[in-house]
């Protein structure tokens, strides 16, 4: 039995209650990667989770003791609210931004959000870790100089590809910032067991397409920076007719962000209504958690999506992919990897995207033979973020002994 005391790792921006399993893959992935460095340190860890409480529950995924405290801007507000005791338990911090909320492409009222808690981490008792993260764009001088503020604070920042590593150059972190990859890369999920056997020429093969209800239902999103220069209804409509008029090809319309509660932001009931045009289509259940997703879509040999951690899903487990993307974070993510596959929705045309799509279904083993090169090159750049994992957390112990 472990006589040694816990250590109290505190996950900012992670939720294991986010309708967004974007946000739920990047938690349940980093929380098992620091859980490792800590019980290879000797001690146990006790996760204590900061973010957005949504209406799922899938901390079943992590393999650790954890709790979860809601943020917002009244408990950040008040010194003595549980949000900050919570911080002041953590012998160390490791903030992941949701994953590119660390910008200023959406709300004000979310950004600001995410400055006030860097500097509410300021109460835990230990550092201050950005965990790999998008890093910017920041659009205007208030926000970059925000940004830099808070940057100051960190012992460490990682960008998760080397657009967001020169944004950290340009705003003077050279000297604590480093190059890895996003952390949802190890997120675990079972294999599909006849994968490896299909004939991905002749078919019948499964084809999977995300289609995001932010993008799909602007005239009600919230407001944002993202413009597209797709008609986004009308690329889906093409994408759907392909792949339904496809004789070799099965149609699977996979959800990655399942929010009843808010109409512009739920993939599902959008994937609903599609599925009314064609029948035929597979709609699998809501998945109870990332993992869940992931597995699902590892079961695929085509998948094209325009939520990012959907499409690194795909990739991770050796599924061929064309990723929609509709901001920065796509592009400096994929090309990071040499993967030259992404469709970008914000300089592109309806035109360029469908070719794209139309070669990969036609070469699929050379692209799922890239797509697995990609993530070999993702889990060695991993690597660099483990390693210091391990560092981080022998120096804490050393600390405390």
């Amino acid at each position: 039995m472990n006589d040694l005391p816990p250590l109290h790792i505190g996950l900012l921006w992670h939720s294991f209650l986010s309708e967004n399993l974007g946000v739920g893959a990047l938690t349940v992935a980093n929380a098992n990667l620091i859980g490792a460095a800590v019980e290879k340190a000797g001690h146990r860890p006790i996760f204590h989770l900061m973010g957005v409480r949504g209406a799922f529950d899938y901390s079943h995924e992590i393999a650790f003791e954890n709790d979860f405290e809601n943020v917002g801007y009244k408990a950040l507000a008040n010194p003595v609210s549980n949000l900050h005791r919570q911080l002041k338990r953590c012998d160390i911090v490791f903030d992941i931004g949701g994953g590119d909320s660390f910008s200023d492409i959406y709300a004000a009222r979310r950004f600001w959000l995410i400055i006030g808690t860097k500097i509410a981490a300021q109460r835990s008792k230990g550092p201050l870790i950005l965990s790999p993260q998008t890093i910017g764009p920041f659009h205007t001088g208030i926000a970059r100089h925000a940004a830099v503020g808070v940057m100051n604070m960190a012992s460490r920042i990682f960008a998760r590809d080397e657009k967001s590593l020169s944004v950290l150059e340009t705003l003077g972190m050279k000297g604590k910032s480093a190059l890895t990859t996003d952390v949802a890369f190890a997120l675990p999920f079972e294999a599909a067991a006849d994968k490896q056997s299909r004939d991905l020429a002749k078919g019948p093969i499964k084809v999977g397409l995300n289609i995001s209800a932010l993008l799909y239902r602007r005239d009600i999103a919230a407001s944002d920076r993202i413009k597209l220069t797709v008609d986004y209804p009308a690329l889906v409509d093409s994408l759907i007719e392909r792949v339904a008029n496809e004789p070799r090809a099965e149609l699977h319309l996979v959800p990655h962000v399942l929010a009843a509660a808010t109409p512009y932001e739920d993939d599902y009931a959008l994937a609903e209504e599609l599925k009314k045009r064609v029948p035929n289509a597979v709609l699998p259940p809501r998945f109870s958690g990332p993992s869940q997703a992931k597995s699902y879509i590892a079961g695929l040999d085509l998948f094209a999506g325009s939520r990012m951690h959907s499409t690194i899903a795909a990739i991770s487990s050796g599924t061929a992919v064309v990723p929609l993307g509709y901001s920065r974070k796509f592009s400096g993510l994929f090309d990071s990897l040499g993967y030259g596959w992404n469709a970008d929705l914000t300089s592109e045309s309806n035109d360029a995207v469908l070719t794209r799509f139309d070669a990969a279904l036609a070469d699929l083993p050379n692209l799922r033979a890239q797509a697995v090169a990609a993530n070999a090159e993702a889990q060695r750049r991993l690597g660099n973020y483990t390693a210091f994992l391990d560092g981080a957390i022998a120096d804490l112990v050393a600390g405390h002994a």
